[in-house]
């Protein structure tokens, strides 16, 4: 992941844990993932591995596109990283 991916990484899984009305301590409980690597993950602190993504989307009930900013949204159009192809 690059710098800025990792940083819209962190503030989406803030964001979806917060807005979910999810605590660190229950995120980590419902995922198996501990608090300090939670902690370190919404800081910015490091890249998780796709394992981790898995248990944490579950946890979460979203899937790992969400979470890494890879999806579409409801009316068609991509929410997140632009695809490379253009349609004409």
């Amino acid at each position: 992941m690059l710098m800025y991916e990792n940083i819209t990484f962190m503030l989406r899984l803030r964001h979806i844990r917060e807005g979910k009305g999810v605590s660190l301590r229950a995120l980590a409980k419902a995922s198996g993932v501990a608090v300090a690597t939670l902690t370190r993950l919404e800081a910015g602190g490091f890249d998780p591995r796709l394992s981790t993504l898995q248990r944490l989307a579950k946890a979460l009930r979203v899937t790992v596109a969400e979470l890494i900013g890879e999806t579409q949204t409801r009316s068609g159009g991509h929410h997140g990283r632009e695809s490379s192809s253009a349609k004409g």
